[in-house]
């Protein structure tokens, strides 16, 4: 006889700055190539000191993940595994700034460019945790393992995400570095086709 063992919703939710989040702001703009990034995404207020620096904008970029799962047993081995899965990559213009006497087409482009290296990331989460399974002796260990190792898996690919981002904004002198950024443009587009190769 196969039983079931159904598991509840569990949600993560993970910032590009290792902050968690349960939700998402309803103003949150998710990406699409068809909807690239405006100046009018960036409504919050610059910080006070933003003018002794040379920073230009600073987009709040989120992926949030929920995934649910069940436990099937067969003989003496339940698996569980992951029956639906979200992941989502946005921009919440409420928490992003920009200082306008400094915007331009091109901070504007090294913003999007950022927007689509996180894309890279939220597919590539989507795809490494979609098929995850663990098997156990009960319905119940199956999917407490299973939501360890999905919340685990997350941190470690998200942490990722945050070191690419720093290392875009190093190697291309945050946007003012052209060669370097014309680089990491080709790069982005080929990993939003083969996310699996993302550093």
């Amino acid at each position: 006889m196969r039983r079931v063992w159904i598991c509840g919703i569990f949600l993560a939710g993970i910032l590009a700055v290792a902050s968690a989040a349960a939700d998402l702001p309803g103003s949150c703009i998710s990406w699409s190539l068809d909807r690239p990034l405006a100046w009018s995404d960036f409504r919050a207020a610059p910080p006070a000191n933003v003018l002794q620096t040379s920073w230009v904008a600073s987009p709040k970029l989120i992926i949030n993940w929920s995934a649910s799962f069940q436990a099937k047993r067969s003989g003496s081995v339940w698996t569980a595994a992951v029956v639906a899965l979200t992941v989502t990559n946005c921009v919440d213009p409420f928490q992003s700034w920009a200082v306008p006497s400094r915007t331009s087409p091109e901070t504007l482009h090294h913003e999007q460019l950022h927007f689509n290296l996180h894309e890279v990331y939220r597919r590539l989460l989507e795809s490494t945790l979609r098929p995850m399974t663990v098997q156990t002796s009960t319905g119940e260990a199956a999917c407490q393992s299973l939501n360890t190792q999905l919340n685990s898996t997350s941190q470690a690919i998200l942490t990722r995400a945050q070191a690419a981002q720093t290392a875009f904004d190093a190697d291309t002198a945050h946007g003012t570095n052209l060669v370097a950024q014309a680089a990491w443009e080709s790069r982005i587009a080929d990993l939003l086709v083969y996310p699996t190769l993302a550093p």
